[in-house]
């Protein structure tokens, strides 16, 4: 399988049951300790993409699942890829992601949505490949693209929390 015409995919049910439930109260929990604000002093870098909104490069539970979920990014994307790094990220009320395309680390990614406070605020994930696609990801679902190649962004967050996880590899060399 590959991404097709479009540049990306939407899988459904990526994640399930207790791993989805587990993964989404962790990334909820996460969000209200203290420090969880990017900052050089706090994780070594800035969050320069949605500033004061808590994330996570690398966290340790998602670290695992960039590892775990390998195989079916590789049946996904068609190719030989390895794990680069993963990104959690518990957006707030109001957060917007402005329009952007990746660094090379995020050659091939998922986008997965791990958990929302309210079943009406499913929140779009829009991408630009041939034309502009408004992706609707439910909890559990992963977006499979091509980040360094397709510009995607978010309108302004209207929901209270949605927690989102990035998984991003490369082609094998």
């Amino acid at each position: 399988m590959s991404l097709g015409p479009t540049n990306f995919k939407i899988v459904r049910g990526l994640l399930t049951g207790e791993l989805l439930s587990f993964l989404g109260m962790y990334a909820f929990n996460q969000a209200t300790l203290p420090n969880v604000i990017p900052t050089i002093e706090t994780h070594g870098f800035v969050d320069d993409q949605i500033p004061n909104t808590p994330g996570w490069h690398d966290d340790s539970a998602m670290r695992n699942l960039l590892f775990y979920l390998l195989p079916d990014a590789k049946e996904n994307f068609g190719l030989d890829i390895m794990p680069t790094y993963s990104y959690l990220r518990v957006y707030k009320n109001g957060d917007e992601l402005k329009k952007h395309t990746d660094r090379d680390a995020c050659e091939y990614s998922i986008s997965i949505t791990l958990r929302r406070n309210t079943e009406d605020n499913v929140w779009p994930l829009f991408l630009e490949t041939d034309k502009v696609y408004s992706a609707i990801l439910e909890e559990g679902d992963g977006l499979f693209y091509k980040g360094i190649e397709n510009a995607h962004w978010r309108e302004k967050f209207e929901g209270e929390r949605l927690a989102q996880v990035f998984l991003h590899y490369v082609r094998r060399q």
